[in-house]
């Protein structure tokens, strides 16, 4: 059996990825993690609160809230497929974030979209694929 991490980030890359994998794999021996990775709340957002840790638990919540939403196109497409999963919603830098889930959880491949933004562009702000590329030791399947 083949465990597949797909971090999702909700774009149209991202279902393509989700796609790929379809097509490409036998869905037969296929499980996968559906991974979305939502930014951490900063104190200076809500350091001006009346109760900032609450609004910052808040503020968490509902971003994991709104990532597992974000989760419902694939999550329909591996439903409709067949592909048993798991849908998870981790906060934190993206590129650590799933380089660190594939290791906790055993998965065999990492699949994800890419954003395209050319090379100028990625060379000044840098992408999550490159970075997970860089950090990682298992196979990657990035999807343009």
């Amino acid at each position: 059996m083949t465990i597949a991490l797909i971090a999702f980030d909700g774009s149209e890359n991202g279902m393509r990825a989700i796609d790929k994998v379809l097509d490409t794999m036998d869905t037969g021996k296929l499980r996968v993690h559906l991974l979305y990775v939502c930014e951490p709340v900063q104190m200076n957002e809500v350091v001006f609160n009346e109760n900032p840790l609450l609004d910052m638990l808040s503020t968490k919540k509902a971003r994991e809230e709104a990532g597992m939403t974000l989760l419902t196109p694939a999550k329909a497409r591996l439903e409709s497929a067949g592909i048993p999963f798991d849908a998870h919603v981790r906060n934190g830098n993206p590129a650590e974030v799933i380089t660190g889930f594939s290791g906790e959880y055993h998965c065999d491949l990492i699949v994800m979209g890419t954003r395209g933004m050319g090379t100028i562009k990625n060379l000044l702000l840098g992408s999550v694929a490159s970075k997970v590329v860089h950090l990682t030791e298992k196979p990657l399947l990035l999807v343009k």
